[in-house]
Order: structure tokens, then sequence, then C-alpha cells
């Protein structure tokens, strides 16, 4: 789970801004809150804010970080991602920070990243147990890797001092330790506690797709799903699977990009031996699961059933929000399990009731589990106090130098009744758009 996320020099957050999904004094919504060893934590954060105040920019920099400590793609991806409205901020180091709740453990992991010179100028990672804070390894630039690491054999030792004399400074030491797969050893544990923790964290873009669409066809999963089409009134009464070879499942692809397209197909799946892999693709506005069965491929076509099983709908048939649940319903079952999901935009293309109803729902199906949904939302309706705590409450506000601040509604210290959507629009609270009358009379 997450405590904090701390950002500081990236696209929009000029200075040191910070999330905590630490619970306050409120003893409102107690199901919105998980016990971690003695600390309360928070299942759940909204953040409301204006047009281009920051809050993709926010989900832009926890996609990101995660992308730089697991050393998935290149440091050379920060190039341009510092406050470029102050330009000397390109020579300001980049810092990220995750403080996060695993597997009985509170770690702290963070680095620092140079823009002018594309690399890694500082990185750490401490266990907090109680108030004592070890380190698992804290390096510097041009410094010597410090731990309090009490190594169980000198062969451990050695690996340490190897592996983090030869890290150079282009990707995350973090990243180089988990590479080496040495969870096997006690001594390296807190690393792919880290590893894991960063592997759960699920981070969904407006033009993010849903890669599972088994999930609707599953005998062991498609029933609940049809319930969930039903709850959230969309017309569907059953998502059927209709299985055809990959020949004629494609047939309406023009002859000449067909091929090339069965076989990208193909090499997908032959990555690997198990009958079990599939591959997910939308076509032409048509939803396919791809797999393979005694060494043929066969599609199964994603079909929706809305009253008429003898004339069905395409995924591309349905409704924009609709669509989108199709991407996002596979998140209750993912909150079943330890993981932090972050969502960008999550109310595009839903009526208000709907937002709110999937959030209540959230909550709901993933009680007393250890896991968190954080959302942007513009629908001021969504700021209600019988749905959402005050701690859950987040603001980010462009300031007048054009950064973002982020904040949190708690710190207004309001009543419980409080209608404070209504005093949000009235700009109570900041992180709304304020326009600007810049045509003179002549000009209207």
């Amino acid at each position: 789970m997450l405590v904090r996320f701390l950002v500081e020099n990236f696209l929009s957050f000029k200075n040191k801004e910070i999330i905590s999904l630490a619970a306050g004094k409120h003893t409102r919504h107690k199901t919105h809150v998980y016990e971690a060893n003695g600390k309360r934590l928070l299942k759940g954060s909204v953040v409301f804010g204006a047009n281009a105040s920051g809050k993709s920019n926010l989900i832009k920099a926890i996609s990101f970080g995660k992308n730089i400590a697991l050393n998935i793609g290149s440091i050379s991806t920060c190039r341009n991602q510092y406050f470029r409205i102050d330009s000397d901020c390109y020579n300001k180091p980049g810092v990220f920070q995750y403080d996060f709740y695993i597997n009985d453990h509170f770690y702290s992991y963070g680095f620092v990243i140079s823009y002018s010179n594309l690399t890694i100028d500082g990185e750490w990672l401490y266990r907090i147990d109680g108030d004592r804070e070890f380190c698992i390894f804290d390096r510097e630039k041009n410094e010597k890797m410090k731990t309090d690491i009490e190594f169980s054999s000198i062969d451990n030792k050695n690996r340490f001092d190897i592996y983090s004399t030869d890290i150079g400074d282009k990707k995350t030491f973090l990243s180089q330790m988990i590479e080496q797969k040495l969870m096997d050893k006690k001594d390296f544990e807190a690393f792919f506690d880290a590893a894991t923790w960063f592997k759960n964290l699920i981070v969904i873009f407006p033009e993010t797709r849903n890669n599972s669409m088994d999930l609707y066809t599953s005998s062991e999963t498609r029933n609940s799903f049809e319930k969930l089409f039903k709850h959230f009134d969309t017309g569907i009464e059953s998502v059927e699977g209709v299985e055809q070879s990959i020949e004629e499942a494609l047939d309406f692809i023009p002859r000449e990009y067909r091929t090339d397209f069965i076989n990208d197909i193909a090499d997908a799946l032959n990555k690997t031996d198990d009958d079990k892999i599939n591959v997910n693709y939308s076509v032409g506005g048509r939803r396919f699961m791809f797999s393979k069965r005694n060494n043929q491929i066969v599609a199964n076509r994603i079909l929706m059933n809305h009253g008429n099983l003898n004339n069905m709908f395409d995924y591309d048939e349905e409704s924009d929000g609709t669509k989108r649940l199709f991407d996002f319903l596979p998140l209750y079952k993912k909150g079943k399990n330890q993981c932090v999901i972050f969502v960008d935009e999550l109310d595009r293309s839903f009526h208000t009731k709907l937002t709110i109803e999937f959030l209540r729902k959230f909550y709901e199906k993933t009680e007393n589990c250890a896991s968190q949904l954080v959302v942007t939302v513009h629908d001021s309706n969504v700021m209600n106090l019988d749905l959402l705590r005050q701690d859950e409450i987040w603001f980010i506000e462009r300031n007048d130098d054009h950064s973002s601040k982020l904040y949190s509604l708690n710190k207004f210290k309001e009543r419980f009744d409080r209608v404070v959507a209504k005093d949000y629009i009235l700009g109570r609270y900041g992180a709304v758009p304020m326009f600007n009358d810049v045509w003179s009379d002549e000009n209207e």
C-alpha cells in the first residue's frame, strides 16, 4: 500500500509536492481505512482540479517513477521532463520518493535524476520498523554505497559489493539487484519486496485498454462481470465468446494486411509453450482473444448480448462509457489482492451517478483488502462527504508561476455535513478554473 508519494521538478511540479494516504482522525467511513502494523492507511483518494492544473501530471509522475525504478525503458526518457517554464530547473534535480507498505514492513524508496546529464545521481531504499530506519542501500554520485545489511555470508556481501560497483549511473540499483534473481537469499528480500510493490502498482490513463478480455468469457469470472454490467445499467445481458479459426475471424481484413497480422499474433503466442496464454487485440472495432489449441490458433470474438442472441453487438458498437467499463471492471478483481491503482480521468464518459457508484462499489468489493484506488476526476458532484472522507479528497491547483501544488481538503477542517461540492464550485478551496476577460467591448 502507498503511504505517500513525493515529486519535485517534474513536468508541472516545480517544488516538492506530496500526496499522502495516511488516514487522519476522522471516524466516518471506517471501511475506507486499512490497519497496517498499527498505522491507518486510506484505501482511496480522489484528486480534483481545473483543466491544466496538473492532475494528469501527477499520474504521469507515478508512472514515470515506476518505469525508472524497474528499468522499463531508458533514463533518456527523462529528457525535457523538468519544469520547463523555469529554465533554471534544467540544472536542478528531479526527485521521486515512494513510501509504501508490503509484507508487514514499511519502506521508503526514491531516486534523484539529472536532466542535464541524463543520469541517476542518487537512490535509496530504507526499511522503517517502528522508529528505526534501516538502510538497505543509499547511493550518491561518486560516493561508496551505504548499507546497514549484516550479511549472513561472505558470498552475499561480495555479491552486493560487486553489483554496487558495477551499477553505473544509467539505471537503478534496485533493478540491477532484481535482475540477479536472488529472491531466495534473505539478505536481499527488501529488494524483492520493493520490486513486488512496484509490479503491483497499476497506472491507467484515458487511452489505456484492458488486455484481459478472457475475464469476460471465462467460466470462473463471466457471471460476476455480467452482473456488474447489469448493475451499471449498460443494457448488456451477457457477454458471449464466439470461437472461430483465426482465418475465419479475420476474413474481413484485406488480404495484403491479413497475413502480416496473423504472423504477428503467431509470434506473440509462440513465445511460450503454455496453451493457457492468450493475446487480446482490437481490430476494426471488434475485440478478439487469440490462443493456441493443439498447435492451432483459435480466435474468440467478444460480442455483447443486448437481448437478442441472434443479433449481438461488437465492442466498437458500445457507448464510450460502456467501453470504459470494460477497461475498469477488472480493477475490482485486482483490488482483492495487494495492489495500488491510479486512474487518470475516471469520470471521462461516465454519468455522475456511475462515477459515484463505481467508487462505492470498489470500497465494498475490496473491504479489508490491502489495496488502494487513487483517481483524478473533474466532476465536482463526486466531492460528497457521504461518499468520501475529508482526508481522501485532494486538490491540485496551478500557481501564478504555472507550477502545480497539492493539498488536502483536510486542512480546511470542514464539518461532516458540509456540502463541500457547492463550496468547491464557489472557489472556497481553490483548484477551480479562473476565467479572464481578455476581450474588449469592441471585439465582442
